[in-house]
């Protein structure tokens, strides 16, 4: 069979702008997800065959299960489309569809609001410049010193609830230590945020 030169898709919609953020946000989504953000079954299809999703089996209580990710050329579109960047790594499935289950249960607003692991990180060095503005130099460099020796450590996401309140969202699985948990912690109290957390 000759291969195919054009893509199935070649106009984007709002619906895909919403599937593509969830996944650049969360980095795995499940097929009712994909649904939320009214994707039909062709349309799936269709974005697999052109190169942007790709489809990932895990394994959860015996059971194999099926969720989807964002190829390379799935995160250059979404950044061609709709200018998304500092996505959420992708990681593993059972863990990654837990912050998609988060993502999806939030009002749209707050979704809006999303902030990535990645871009929390980048709110922590304003942070750390904002206490050198304020002349807090010894108290930036200790922080700094922390984060480096990984006793300070981002969560998964941050979103902003009902109150306007931003609440830092870590999913928590067995292989986590104290010390791992206990980094979070500690950037959440420097960030001030709310903290709340799911075990995958």
């Amino acid at each position: 069979m000759p291969r195919r030169n054009k893509p199935y898709i070649t106009q984007y919609f709002e619906r895909d702008r919403n599937a593509f953020t969830a996944l650049f946000r969360t980095g795995h989504v499940r097929y009712e997800h994909l649904l939320q953000c009214g994707l039909a079954d062709s349309r799936i299809k269709n974005l697999m065959r052109d190169g942007h999703f790709e489809k990932v089996f895990y394994k959860q209580t015996g059971e194999i299960k099926e969720c989807y990710k964002l190829t390379k050329s799935g995160r250059t579109l979404a950044y061609q489309l709709w200018g998304l960047d500092k996505q959420y790594h992708a990681q593993n499935p059972l863990h990654d569809t837990v912050i998609a289950d988060k993502y999806f249960s939030i009002p749209l607003e707050s979704r809006d609001q999303w902030v990535t692991e990645s871009q929390i990180r980048d709110k922590f060095l304003e942070r750390l410049d904002e206490l050198r503005n304020q002349g807090k130099e010894e108290e930036a460099r200790i922080y700094e010193d922390m984060h480096n020796k990984g006793l300070i450590s981002m969560p998964d996401a941050v979103y902003v609830d009902e109150n306007g309140t931003e609440i830092a969202f870590e999913v928590v699985t067995n292989t986590y230590g104290q010390e791992e948990i206990q980094a979070k912690e500690t950037l959440v109290k420097l960030m001030n945020y709310g903290y709340e957390t799911s075990k995958a």
